[in-house]
């Protein structure tokens, strides 16, 4: 049976979420896959009864062990953005904490896996640092490319950071500069925080893999359609706040999960769909009064404002 190491990260926040995409990963494994699954977690930030819940939903599919690791206080203080919490930086860590693995996968846990993971796995990623996914399909916001390329980073090249497979035999022939690195550019106020410290600091060393690997509302907006990915990646907007493409997939899976409570679901829906009326009524009395406007110029000026500070401070190696 063939093992494959799974790194993840959450808070009591995001015990259900992780839950629900644990259960989608298990649920579609080969029969010959084993899944390892490593929870990278603060014990001050993640209740010890969820964690508990995790060992059962491992022995009910039995096709997989599950292992916490406790970071403790790492990154305490970080810079926090767009509700991404601290547990997001903890994917930082793999290389300095997975020194027995030269290979794993990491996955961000507002995510559905729809397919068994052995062929991304074995991606032929001798030559790379890290493997990811492109985070824009066609061209990004004229906003976003601006952010990037002050970055030094080319928006064709430039991956999300919720999907990844790591070359850890590969990183740590290179480690005391990379432990350097993080140390320094964590101390940024970068918009995309641990994703572009990643992007930074794998700039020419990464293999691009597969949209399908990370799909997402975005992604069919521009146009890309694909019956069936891999992985749905819900970011931004998550469907268990509200409704959202895709959304029936997370659920479908939530109500197969060890975190199933048959009264929120009822709850959700009643709200989720009795909102809607409400939302479209006071999207066009916003539209009418031209608010949309002054919400993309204010988005638009903050990104230039970071983008110019950012690339002041950026270390000139990079």
């Amino acid at each position: 049976m063939a093992s494959i190491p799974i790194v993840i990260s959450f808070n009591d926040s995001f015990a259900t979420p992780a839950s629900v995409c644990v259960t989608s990963l298990l649920a579609n494994a080969a029969p010959e896959t084993h899944y390892i699954i490593y929870v990278l977690y603060a014990s001050t930030r993640l209740n010890a009864d969820k964690c508990k819940s995790f060992y059962q939903l491992a022995n009910t599919y039995q096709n997989a062990s599950v292992q916490f690791i406790d970071v403790d206080k790492a990154f305490e203080g970080a810079y926090e953005v767009r509700d991404v919490t601290i547990e997001s930086y903890y994917r930082l860590l793999i290389p300095i904490i997975f020194n027995h693995l030269d290979k794993l996968i990491y996955l961000d846990v507002d995510t559905i896996v729809n397919t068994d993971l052995s062929e991304f796995y074995h991606s032929d990623i001798k030559n790379h640092s890290i493997g990811g996914i492109p985070e824009f399909y066609g061209s990004p916001e004229f906003s976003q490319k601006y952010y990037i390329n002050n970055l030094n980073l080319s928006p064709k090249s430039y991956i999300n950071a919720g999907i990844l497979l790591f070359n850890l035999r590969k990183i740590r022939k290179q480690l005391d500069t990379y432990n350097a690195s993080i140390t320094q550019l964590a101390k940024l106020k970068l918009l995309y925080q641990d994703q572009d410290i990643l992007n930074l600091l794998f700039k020419g060393d990464i293999l691009l893999l597969g949209h399908t690997y990370n799909y997402t509302y975005s992604k069919l907006k521009k146009g890309l359609v694909i019956a069936k990915p891999a992985i749905i990646h819900y970011t931004l907007a998550k469907p268990w706040n509200c409704v959202k493409p895709f959304g029936d997939v997370w659920w479908n899976y939530y109500n197969k999960s060890i975190f199933y409570d048959e009264e929120y679901y009822i709850n959700y829906q009643l709200k989720a769909f009795d909102s809607i009326e409400t939302h479209i009524k006071t999207g066009n009395q916003l539209k009418n009064i031209g608010i949309y406007r002054f919400i993309l110029l204010k988005r638009i000026f903050t990104i230039f404002f970071k983008s110019f500070f950012i690339k002041l401070r950026l270390p000139k190696d990079l």
